[in-house]
């Protein structure tokens, strides 16, 4: 039945393809014309880069870009009544009034305008085009964090978490609307910073290098299939403004945490040079307890675990690369990435044994501590080569872009581990000790190459088409030894393990989109082919498998005028399992709680259905939708207990999942000093399945759950260059197949005022107000009934400086001749 749908799709796609091909008629122009030319007044040379922005005759902003390099603009504009702003940092802004497109074949020709260095200081210029915090595009939300204050000096993880659905854990992992499964990016490639093993990768990531965080949430045939809930692609920072600029941040903070961050471009004729460095040092506690009871085991028991652990040390981010434009329709993109992480890490667990009361703790028979002291080294190395081709230069829609991408990356864990046992009451004087070191290596190589060409036909239509190649190699040696009554140390083989892990996926895939009246639509279709293998060296146990998958993509919208639009869109998707819920062992931090992977996982197939309305009347936006995901092969992380005592983590494939949705985004500016804007999101999710342990009956893991989640954010400006938010974030309870996962909530204060004529900005955070982030959830089983807290880090405040060097606060709507830069995937409106 999926074939049959599949290639039904692929048949409406050609046909729909070869119809705007045929050379028909191209229909009249429905928009008028406006174009200029702005150069300095003193030189009389052009003005490359110069922001344009155009406004309805009651200000509100319709549209904006900059200047080309021949100080040029051209912009399509519906019949109406406009003004125009053209402004240069350093020079008077120049307005023009009563502008009329009085029909939908009007050009109006501005002519030369001349700008004025200006004799103000540089805080005086105005830009009234300014990016909003969040644009809401064809297939993604587009959040311009760097205008959220309360992420000035913070970490990828902690800019991922203040963002409307999306959600990272105490163990770094990444959910969005509820769920796992998200693919994330590094400037839509993938990258060590965010897929290494790693659940730190994250939080090693200066926020100071990130430009914007798009949200895709059902993804086109153009990106890879991976991803079952959606892709989270990180833009970093790269500015192509002529002559020196950048920026350069420094923060302290209670508790102890240090950070330093610069961003530089030096574009000079035709190559562009851009850089990025952050500097971190942290000192972070963490602590967090569980309450255990084991009713099944030979003598019922319970047991308290008090954890309590503090990561330090170093990380070091350097980035850099050059843009070389070969001639006006060829550019060459060069660029490099070096990432060095020093941490030692220490991890203090304390259990205490009770004997069983009728389901109640009685008296205490036993208590262990348990000490691990690690040291982790990590470094990643990835170099790029990107090659753009313009086909057309009066249509820079027909192009190529080739891009090729190698990674190394290499990460070491070296822990030394103590365990004392006080066996006797009063339990003063440790009667056993077992000491243990855990050496864990895990290197991984990945290639990548990747080309993508569009073809524009007519005046709306777009032909789209790409390969893609990735092939990554992983191994990781674990070797656990334990030192024996001889004094000596040996190999504990039930630990001990060389794993490795190859994967290849090869993907072609082929989009088209056209525009008929009111009614845009693309479809797509990609073919993946995965092969992966696993090979347990100790036992010489090997896991190999290969699969093709067809994956059909639909978007369409209605464009009721300028303003309103409705949007609906249909996905494919694939979450293979990643490495480490693949390699059979995790760690020995807590001997008693052992998380592991599972070499025998199957990948989960989820079909994606979403609709919305949006609604972007000048400075606010709106955006109402719903969504629908049916998942096989649902992978979900199962805690049970062996005959030992001891409580595994795995995850496992279950049956299905039906995740249903309603999902509100609202940004508006009641007054032009403040800005509001808040997200809702309801949803259902049904999962069906069963686990059968090793000892013991099947257990059934169906869950039914309703939550929501909310986050609310208001940002006030004044006049004298101060500014205050607040964000407040709310995560429902959620019933999980073992249990509960219970609500949280925090809220996150800053003010900022704006230094040094404009060129500066000093801002104080207070990150979680409210001291109340802290992760608790439940499992209740046959085997083990239990109940968890954990949490990072308590409340910390934050002093940072930034200082801007020739800019001013970034304008927005970058994009030459008139189009938003804002990687918004567009279907020819």
């Amino acid at each position: 039945m999926v074939m049959k749908k599949e290639w039904f799709v692929l048949s409406g796609l050609i046909l729909f393809l070869y119809t705007g091909l045929q050379g028909q008629p191209a229909p009249p122009a429905d928009k008028g014309k406006i174009s200029g030319k702005v150069v300095d007044a003193e030189e009389n040379v052009p003005m490359e880069f110069a922001t344009v922005s155009i406004f309805t005759k009651d200000s509100s902003l319709v549209d904006g870009g900059i200047t080309d390099s021949e100080g040029e603009f051209s912009f399509e504009l519906n019949p109406g009544d406009y003004y125009v702003e053209i402004q240069f940092v350093a020079y008077q802004k120049e307005t023009i009034n009563s502008i009329t497109i009085e029909n939908r074949r009007s050009e109006v020709d501005l002519g030369t305008i001349r700008l004025t260095p200006s004799t103000t200081n540089l805080n005086e210029v105005t830009v009234r085009g300014e990016k909003s915090e969040m644009i809401i595009g064809v297939d993604r939300k587009i959040f311009n964090v760097g205008k959220d204050l309360t992420n000035t000096g913070n970490s990828a993880a902690e800019i991922l978490d203040n963002i409307p659905t999306v959600a990272v854990d105490a163990e770094g992992n990444v959910s969005l609307r509820g769920s796992g499964g998200v693919r994330m990016l590094i400037n839509g490639k993938p990258s060590g910073l965010v897929n290494s093993g790693s659940a730190d990768a994250l939080r090693a990531l200066p926020g100071n290098m990130i430009e914007r965080v798009e949200v895709i949430t059902n993804p086109s045939a153009r990106y890879e299939a991976e991803g079952m809930v959606g892709i989270i692609n990180i833009v970093l920072k790269k500015d192509e403004r002529r002559g020196v600029n950048g920026s350069f941040e420094g923060s302290v903070a209670y508790p102890e945490r240090y950070q330093f961050g610069a961003n530089v471009n030096f574009r000079r004729e035709n190559i562009n040079y851009f850089f990025n460095y952050g500097i971190r040092y942290g000192d972070r506690e963490g602590e967090g307890f569980s309450n255990q009871y084991f009713p099944e085991a030979t003598t019922p028991f319970h047991t308290r675990i008090d954890r309590n652990r503090n990561r330090t040390g170093w990380s070091n981010n350097l980035r850099g690369g050059a843009d070389f434009y070969i001639n006006s329709t060829t550019t060459l993109t060069a660029a490099g990435m070096f990432d060095y992480d020093n941490e030692e890490n220490f991890t203090d667990v304390v259990y205490k044994d009770y004997a069983d009361n009728n389901g109640e703790p009685g008296e205490m028979f036993e208590r262990t501590g348990r000490y691990d002291v690690e040291k982790e080294t990590e470094w990643d190395v990835e170099f790029s080569l990107n090659l753009e081709k313009i086909f057309d230069p009066d249509n820079e829609e027909h192009k190529l872009n080739a891009f090729a991408q190698y990674i190394l990356d290499d990460e070491t864990e070296d822990s030394e581990i103590e365990e004392q046992v006080f066996a006797t009451s009063p339990f003063t004087e440790p009667e056993e000790f077992f000491y243990q070191t855990v050496l864990n290596n895990e290197q991984e190589e990945n290639y990548l190459i990747q080309a993508d060409y569009v073809y524009p036909f007519g005046n709306d239509g777009k032909f789209e088409a790409g390969m893609r190649g990735e092939f990554r190699v992983i191994t990781n040696p674990y070797e656990v030894q334990s030192l024996n009554e001889s004094g000596e140390w040996e190999s504990d083989p039930q630990y001990t393990n060389d794993f490795s892990y190859d994967e290849n996926v090869a993907a072609l895939y082929l989009q088209g989109s056209n525009k008929w009246g009111l009614i845009s639509l693309q479809l797509g279709l990609r073919g993946e082919y995965t092969g992966i293998k696993t090979h347990l060296k100790q036992t010489n146990e090997e896991n190999e498998r290969s699969y093709f998958d067809l994956f059909p993509t639909i978007h369409t919208t209605y464009h009721f005028d300028d303003y309103n639009s409705w949007q609906i869109s249909y996905s494919r998707r694939i979450d293979r399992p990643h490495f480490w819920h693949l390699n059979p062992f995790f760690g020995l931090s807590d001997s008693r709680n052992i998380r592991r992977g599972n070499p025998n996982l199957e990948p989960e197939y989820t079909d994606a259905y979403e609709s919305g309305y949006v609604y972007t009347p000048g400075k606010a936006s709106y955006y109402a939708g719903i969504y629908y995901r049916y998942t096989t092969g649902v992978e979900e992380r199962i805690n049970f207990v062996d005959n030992d005592g001891i409580t595994i983590s795995e995850p496992r494939n279950l049956a299905e999942r039906h995740a249903y949705g309603a999902e509100t985004n609202v940004s508006v500016e009641p007054f032009r000093w403040w800005n509001l804007s808040g997200n809702v999101n309801f949803y259902r999710m049904q999962t069906e399945g069963t686990f059968k342990p090793e000892e013991g009956e099947t257990q059934d893991l169906s869950s039914d759950t309703w939550s929501w989640d909310t986050r609310i954010n208001s940002r006030m400006r004044w006049e004298n260059d101060l500014s205050f938010q607040t964000t407040f974030f709310y995560r429902g309870q959620q019933e999980t197949t073992q249990g509960l996962r219970k609500p949280f909530y925090m809220m996150f204060m800053s003010l900022s005022k704006d230094i040094l004529k404009g060129n500066g900005t000093i801002t104080l955070n207070v990150r979680d107000v409210l001291n109340s982030r802290k992760f608790r959830y439940e499992i209740d089983q046959p085997d083990l009934i239990s109940t968890n807290q954990f949490r990072w880090s308590t409340r910390e405040f934050r002093l940072s400086l930034i200082y801007r060097l020739n800019q001013q606060k970034k304008p927005g709507n970058g994009g030459r001749n008139g189009g938003p830069d804002n990687g918004a995937e567009e279907m020819s409106f």
